[in-house]
């Protein structure tokens, strides 16, 4: 209905008559709809670009392969090591060469010497500062165990330290 027409009822008191476009028949008042041809309808939904779920995700697994094999050959990485079930990590290796030896020190201010290598369980048995020379006796995960080198008088300790904070040297 047009807006002036709608208008002209609010501002003039006579009352005029409305006809309906498609069957030409009276609306009843206030005029909203035909009685004969029901209320107007919406527009029909677009089902030809719609897509299902199980599409959807046929897709997105296609785009997440397609990415997968561009990055193995952009970046030239061997697939043995993708397709593996655990990540191997190769042993520290160390110098075998009699002229060179490697050192372990410690890079940071404090740092804690601890019974076992975590540190919700383990107790604190001593504490090293910053270019404490110690001796790497092994690693598990992230940590270090490490054997202190003794001062005089004191007997040599040996506990667990967090392997970031030792740096190493060749001499």
């Amino acid at each position: 209905m047009d807006q002036s027409v709608l208008n002209s009822f609010a501002y003039e008191p006579e009352r005029r008559y409305l006809y309906c476009d498609s069957c030409n028949s009276l609306l009843p008042a206030p005029g909203y709809y035909c009685v004969q041809c029901d209320p107007p309808q919406g527009p029909e939904p677009d089902i030809e670009g719609e897509l299902k779920f199980s599409q959807a995700m046929l897709r997105i697994s296609l785009l997440t392969l397609l990415f997968l094999v561009t990055a193995v050959f952009k970046l030239d990485l061997p697939l043995v090591d993708i397709f593996s079930s655990r990540a191997q990590e190769e042993p520290m290796k160390v110098a075998e060469d009699e002229d060179f030896k490697v050192f372990f020190k410690v890079n940071t201010g404090m740092v804690n010497l601890r019974s076992l290598p975590n540190m919700k369980t383990s107790k604190i048995i001593g504490s090293l500062m910053m270019g404490d020379q110690v001796e790497v006796l092994g690693a598990e995960r992230v940590w270090s165990k490490v054997k202190l080198k003794p001062q005089a008088g004191e007997e040599p300790k040996t506990g667990w330290i967090a392997t970031k904070l030792l740096d190493s040297e060749i001499k």
